[in-house]
């Protein structure tokens, strides 16, 4: 089955302070290029969305948690649409 990703603006904004700070502590070509990456994570759930563990972060149950380097990618799933709800560093446990 596949599933259509939905990006909320609340990841937006999240994706492009992402990108904002890269771009301010290395350079717009590395920024660019990690965000990219980033979205053919994102991407990538529109195939079997339901691989990632339960988030770590969000305990109400259906949110999911994909790690991509020192991300998190947090989303959660209702009929055939992943929403993506926020897109930030990893936290430490």
């Amino acid at each position: 089955m596949q599933y259509t990703v939905l990006i909320e603006p609340s990841a937006k904004e999240d994706l492009y302070s992402i990108f904002t700070y890269i771009s301010k502590n290395d350079s717009i070509n590395k920024a660019e290029t990690f965000l990219r990456e980033l979205q053919k994570q994102i991407n990538s759930l529109s195939e079997m969305p339901q691989r990632c563990r339960n988030s770590l972060y969000f305990k109400d149950g259906k949110t999911k948690d994909m790690i991509y380097k020192g991300y998190t990618i947090s989303y959660h799933i209702l009929e055939s649409t992943v929403y993506i709800v926020a897109v930030f560093r990893q936290k430490n446990y």
